[in-house]
């Protein structure tokens, strides 16, 4: 009797792993995530399945996802986004033609012009133009951010949200329900809905969410769009550097945010509206009602000057394929002269590894910038854990030390960029919703090769040798972190 009933947890714990090992052979995940996850389901008893319900799937619903796709399609319709449509042969990309109709196949966006773009690298000049532009703004201002923490300087661009929604100004805040703590917590949620503002927390965290969904899905896009004519877009959250995580001995973090006016404009209200129609409605629940109730409109696009072809790609679990995955992979292959990559937390899976090192082997001049500390030790080492393969092959790693770099930027060539919020790691890839710009123009990626070339000064090579009288701990922490690496 005794055996049978010692034997009882053993049946249980082996019986809910075969159960959540099955689904995870059905999702066909990479073939990496899926082993991490086997070995954790059948080695931690009890404790890996729950840790599998909590947070095996990297997905927020096939509802979900269909309904996105009706509501790209609508939008496209709405704003006639496609009549506004470059040809990449024109715009002096013909290259990368099939890679803006791969995008396009995924995303429902067409390769668009943008004008007037001007990039940020201060966070006072940026959160006063900001302003500027809600102050102006007649018809509507929605804001979508990771983080919001209404400290310092950000309090000026809130105040200005409320005195555009005390004067008519239709105005909606999206804000990640676990980034924007401090947001939620503080005076400005009551102040700002007093005044008009439509508040929406995006993937709220609960008990109840954390058994139908990963409880660390998070919305970690930033975009302001005034009057569906100015948007910003970039890697800033609205979070004053002066004050923001002062206290983890990083130093302040360094971003970079683009404001674009023209036809572009339109895709990105149309990212921020479906997000926003998620989240306040339910994908179950939307209607068209709820469409008409959006404040809306085609618009002419009389702008002048210099145009700039981009694409929007938005990217995450709500999508039915990792498009931006496969679109940084193939621009790594595509690279011929030079190539940059500039991520704050940068976990190369062993495709971007092997295309990296590739690059590296045929002659590319391959440079990878990353700050030199972290906020996250666990990021750190993991990170750390690519560094060797990578220096042996010739890639150089340059780490920053004026700050915690947090822009995302990938530079191929004099050809195309991608600009936003993605980070090279498997967080960005499958778990967070990400927007990033694709952007075919020479001249733009010359202001973003010169823009990052100001890293340099305050940055050190990593050389091989010193590299590798690292302490033996720290090898085997960043090996152990590596094997983690694609679940975290």
């Amino acid at each position: 009797m005794i055996p049978l009933l010692s034997s009882i947890p053993f049946l249980v714990h082996f019986t809910l792993s075969v159960l959540a090992a099955i689904r995870l052979l059905y999702r066909k995940r990479a073939v990496n995530t899926t082993l991490a996850w086997l070995f954790l389901l059948f080695g931690l008893p009890i404790i890996g399945v729950v840790l599998y319900l909590l947070f095996g799937d990297h997905r927020l619903g096939r509802r979900r996802m269909q309904m996105g796709e009706r509501l790209r399609s609508f939008f496209l319709r709405v704003f006639n986004i496609e009549e506004a449509t470059v040809p990449l042969n024109a715009a002096g990309s013909p290259r990368y033609e099939g890679l803006a109709r791969a995008i396009q196949a995924d995303t429902g966006f067409p390769v668009l012009p943008g004008f007037g773009t001007h990039f940020f690298t201060d966070a006072g000049a940026l959160y006063k133009s900001m302003q500027a532009d809600i102050d102006a703004a007649e018809d509507s201002v929605f804001l979508e951010f990771y983080i919001l923490d209404p400290s310092g300087r950000v309090a000026d661009v809130l105040s200005a949200v409320e005195r555009a929604a005390k004067r008519g100004v239709e105005c909606r805040i999206l804000a990640d329900d676990f980034g924007s703590k401090a947001f939620f917590r503080s005076v400005w949620p009551h102040n700002l809905e007093r005044a008009g503002v439509h508040i929406v927390r995006s993937l709220p965290v609960n008990l109840l969410t954390s058994f139908s969904r990963r409880s660390d899905l998070r919305n970690h896009r930033k975009i302001l769009v005034c009057d569906q004519s100015a948007a910003y877009v970039g890697s800033y959250n609205l979070a004053d550097p002066k004050l923001f995580k002062t206290d983890r001995g990083v130093g302040q973090w360094i971003d970079m945010m683009m404001r674009v006016e023209g036809p572009v404009v339109d895709a990105i209200t149309s990212v921020f509206l479906s997000d926003f129609l998620f989240d306040s409605v339910g994908h179950a629940n939307i209607g068209r009602a709820d469409l008409n109730a959006l404040p809306i409109e085609a618009r002419e696009n009389t702008h002048e000057g210099t145009s700039v072809s981009m694409q929007v790609l938005p990217s995450g679990p709500e999508m039915r394929n990792p498009t931006i995955y496969e679109v940084l992979v193939a621009i790594i292959y595509s690279a011929q002269e030079r190539l940059r990559i500039v991520s704050p937390y940068f976990i190369p899976d062993p495709a971007v590894q092997l295309a990296l090192v590739s690059a590296a082997k045929r002659g590319v001049d391959v440079e990878v910038i990353v700050p030199e500390r972290l906020d996250s030790r666990l990021a750190q080492f993991a990170s750390q854990s690519a560094y060797r393969e990578l220096l042996q092959a010739g890639v150089r790693l340059i780490r920053y030390r004026g700050g915690l770099l947090h822009t995302k930027i990938v530079l191929a060539d004099d050809e195309i960029a991608l600009f936003g919020t993605l980070n090279v790691d498997m967080r960005s890839f499958y778990l967070n919703l990400e927007l990033t710009l694709v952007i075919y123009d020479s001249a733009t990626s010359a202001t973003l090769w010169q823009e990052t070339d100001s890293y340099l000064p305050d940055s050190q090579p990593l050389d091989l040798g010193t590299w590798e009288k690292r302490p033996e701990w720290h090898k085997l922490t960043e090996n152990i972190l590596r094997l983690a690496s694609p679940i975290l």
